[in-house]
This record gives C-alpha cells, sequence and structure tokens, in this order.
C-alpha cells in the first residue's frame, strides 16, 4: 500500500468536510435549508454549534478510512464526499 497516497487520501476528507462546512453555511446564509435529515437535527438541537457533530462525523469517518488498506477504497469514499460540496457550489453559484 502506498502510505503517502493514503495519508493525502485521508486529508482530503478533512479538506472536503470543512468545504462541506463552509458551503453549507453559505447556503444557510442565503435563505436555503439543509438537505441532510441528520444534519438538520444537528443544527435543531445545537444551533450554531452544529458543526461539532458535523466535523465530529468527518474525524469518525477519517479514523475508519485510516484503518483501511485499500486505497481504491478509500479514494471512493473521498470521491463521494466531494458531491455535497460541489453541489453547494452550483447552489451558491445558481442563487448570486
Amino acid at each position: 500500500m502506498n502510505l503517502p497516497v493514503k495519508r493525502i487520501l485521508v486529508l482530503s476528507v478533512l479538506v472536503l468536510g470543512c468545504a462541506d462546512l463552509l458551503t453549507t453555511n453559505k447556503i444557510l446564509e442565503l435563505g436555503f435549508n439543509e438537505a441532510n435529515p441528520f444534519m438538520q437535527m444537528a443544527q435543531t438541537w445545537f444551533g450554531p454549534w452544529w458543526l461539532i457533530p458535523k466535523l465530529g462525523a468527518t474525524f469518525i469517518v477519517m479514523a475508519l478510512l485510516w484503518q483501511s488498506k485499500n486505497v481504491h477504497n478509500i479514494a471512493l469514499v473521498a470521491a463521494f464526499l466531494l458531491t455535497p460540496v460541489i453541489n453547494n457550489v452550483l447552489l451558491i453559484a445558481g442563487a448570486n
């Protein structure tokens, strides 16, 4: 297994989690709603501190991915986590 590639992919999950958080906050500022029902619940329960469970989930995913021995699976998860970021960026662009 290629350890530098694994490190980059797992760190990319953190970057994507932060990008999702930032773009979601922008979408909420624009008056849209959170599409994920679990994050809607977190926003209701925690208010402005909803980012704690969001980032907590990101760190859990990172820890689980670090245990994987298949870099291709890690890349697949990272690509999947890019989807909400792209969606958020498209919503922001369409709103402006």
